[in-house]
């Protein structure tokens, strides 16, 4: 049985809207004809498309003022978005669940038809300054990403210390003086 695709999106004040992959795209951007509305001012009118392909997820920024970001890049052209992937828009951050297993990526993109019952839209945030930050903002996801990082880098280190890890012999000659 195929796996359920979700959309999460969580704003800068941790408010969040899950949004199901209902038909094979969702459309992202300010206006309200988009599958998923995000009324920031950084945002633009149609910002990104996010595409299930043989249950693969394929995002392309359709051409927006600030860009879109993922895993603190910015996106050129179109991209495979994978599980874990952090996507960024304006203030809000964005994730794809439920990836099937075995997902198939293709060449060719299938035409397909916008599903245009939205799904009610976040509370309006605060408006943005004119210039966008280029530094990546994060908000929850990026909190629990950096978090999970960093207990896996304990994790890792308590290993070394235990001796249930060695340095590989390179790396062991250089730590030891002659």
């Amino acid at each position: 049985m195929p796996a359920a695709l979700q959309l999460v999106v969580e704003d800068g004040g941790g408010h969040r809207q899950v949004v199901p992959f209902a038909a094979e795209e969702i459309a992202v951007g300010r206006s309200a004809d988009n599958a998923v509305r995000l009324p920031e001012r950084d945002v633009s009118r149609r910002h990104a498309l996010f595409q299930r392909v043989n249950g693969a997820v394929y995002l392309e920024d359709l051409g927006s003022a600030n860009g879109t970001r993922v895993n603190g890049e910015r996106l050129q052209g179109r991209r495979r978005v994978r599980q874990g992937d952090l996507v960024q828009i304006g203030g809000y951050d964005l994730v794809v669940e439920g990836f099937e297993e075995r997902a198939r990526p293709t060449a060719e993109m299938p035409v397909v038809v916008l599903d245009r019952s939205a799904p009610p839209p976040l509370p309006a945030a605060a408006p943005a300054a004119a210039e966008p930050d280029p530094a990546p903002r994060g908000g929850g996801l990026l909190r629990r990403a950096t978090a999970l990082l960093a207990i896996g880098a304990c994790a890792l280190a308590l290993g070394y210390a235990a001796g249930r890890l060695r340095l590989p012999p390179a790396a062991a000659g250089t730590a030891q003086r002659p």
